[in-house]
């Protein structure tokens, strides 16, 4: 009886050191896994850590990081990880669901001149046994107040917060989410500009390759820009810009597709457009040749315009390497609908290098682009590219000093419009030199553009134009 008495507490001691010990070895997973994190991100060139600091406990552990960006070598980023062994963490958000560790950071952005303090940005993140996570994201709403007296910031700032949700695979190749801020306004003196209902969604994965792949959208509802000094309001609505990238048979594809709902300016409402622009035959070896050597780049510390000169030179030959493939940019829909009519386009262009060597030289290089598009423009539109010619003719007028103070003063951004469109309908020479200007013919009720590239000489309506 006493020696059964023993085993039973000897099992019952061994099982509860096992889960004693549990998030202990959970804390070594994780450090494991955030250190390996660092290293793609620092190893990737987006970003250089500038301090890391891990200290782990026996339930909870923290972490320090301080990075700057590659890009922008000004904007600091301070990350405060507060990292909550599994298997069942013991944190606020206890939860009966098994977790490698739960985290929850404190994101701080430094910008430069330090005129705008943005608010942190929260975070929480589940890590999952398989090691794949999800993360929730959110920013506090923030208002930059105008300048005072004697300050010399020329504009305030409104941001109403933002938050995101982001899943990210345990080998750190696919990242899935999207990012959402209502409203972002910046007023200045004479104007404003205003975003409004921004999204972000991505779906990204690294190929085999090692390149980005995948697809990205940035929407924003509704987009306004109001110049108080000229009087006039521009207004964009469902602006939204995507790619799509593809890797296949050794060729990077990727598609760019820009639209957005409708046009107003200055009381003129114009309906929706759309331009889709195809990139194909991108050799992904050269690609990846070219990543390696910007990364190696970034390693040196040389001044600015010794390092711009280096970028400068290895983009030339990466195109002349690229252009060894014949890469091609098509534009396949180009859509604008006028009041009276649609603007529509199409055109493609290739760059052969398979019989030059183009790299480091331009002349080479334009010798090598060939290609064709055309452009069909209704009447409306000729004669809306005709407003600039009669606003610049009322200025040339205003300033010779043949109109009156008063006279210049009833010179309203509302009488402009009417003075332009009487003008432009009265006086047929505005749209004729538009006609003439951009070499535009005839087709029925529309106006035409049919332009080809070769050899280095364009033909615009098969007159030839001398490329400068």
């Amino acid at each position: 009886m006493n020696k059964l008495v023993t085993i039973v507490v000897v099992v019952v001691a061994v099982l509860i050191a096992a889960v004693a010990a549990l998030p202990y070895w959970f804390g070594m997973q994780a450090e494991s896994a955030y250190q390996a994190m660092l290293q793609k991100l620092n190893d990737g060139g987006e970003l250089t850590v500038t301090n890391s600091n891990f200290q782990r406990g026996w339930f909870e552990s923290t972490a320090d990081t301080s990075f700057t960006l590659t890009n922008l070598p000004t904007v600091t980023v301070s990350m405060l990880h507060r990292i909550s062994h599994g298997p069942l963490p013991l944190d606020d958000d206890f939860q009966l669901q098994p977790l490698l560790a739960r985290v929850k950071s404190q994101i701080s952005i430094g910008l430069p001149g330090g005129a705008i303090k943005l608010p942190p940005m929260g975070g929480k993140t589940s890590v999952y046994l398989a090691g794949n996570s999800s993360t929730r994201l959110d920013m506090e709403p923030y208002k930059k107040a105008a300048p005072k007296a004697g300050e010399t910031e020329t504009f305030d700032l409104e941001w109403k917060g933002m938050s995101g949700e982001f899943a990210l695979s345990a080998d750190y190749k696919n990242v899935k989410g999207e990012m959402n801020a209502p409203v972002l306004r910046f007023s200045f003196k004479d104007g404003s500009f205003t975003l409004n209902k921004i999204n972000l969604n991505l779906d990204t994965q690294e190929s085999a390759s090692g390149l980005d792949t995948g697809s990205v959208a940035l929407g924003v509802d509704k987009f306004v820009l109001d110049d108080q000094k000229k009087g006039e309001t521009i207004s964009l609505d469902g602006l939204r810009l995507s790619t799509n990238t593809q890797e296949a048979g050794g060729n990077l594809n990727s598609t760019l597709t820009m639209q957005f709902r409708g046009i107003e300016s200055g009381g003129n409402k114009q309906g929706a457009a759309q331009i889709n622009l195809q990139l194909r035959k991108v050799d992904v070896a050269t690609l990846v040749q070219f990543q390696k050597e910007m990364r190696a780049l970034r390693t040196q510390k040389m001044p600015p315009e010794q390092m711009n000169m280096m970028v400068l030179g290895k983009t030339m030959e990466l195109l002349g390497q690229l252009a060894k493939k014949s890469p091609e940019l098509e534009i396949t829909k180009l859509s604008f609908k006028a009041t009276d009519g649609e603007v529509t386009g199409k055109a493609k262009f290739v760059l052969d290098g398979s019989q030059l060597d183009v790299s480091g030289n331009p002349m080479l290089m334009l010798k090598a682009l060939s290609g064709e598009g055309e452009i069909s423009l209704p009447d409306s539109i000729v004669r809306l590219l005709a407003e600039p010619d009669v606003k610049r003719d009322v200025e040339t007028l205003k300033a010779s000093g043949r109109l009156s103070e008063k006279e210049i003063a009833k010179l309203t951004p509302k009488r402009m419009a009417a003075i332009t469109t009487q003008a432009i309908k009265e006086l047929p020479q505005y749209k004729d030199n538009v006609v003439s200007r951009l070499r535009l013919v005839a087709d029925g009720p529309n106006y035409k553009i049919i332009a080809a590239l070769k050899d280095g000489q364009l033909h615009v309506n098969n007159e030839p134009l001398q490329l400068p």
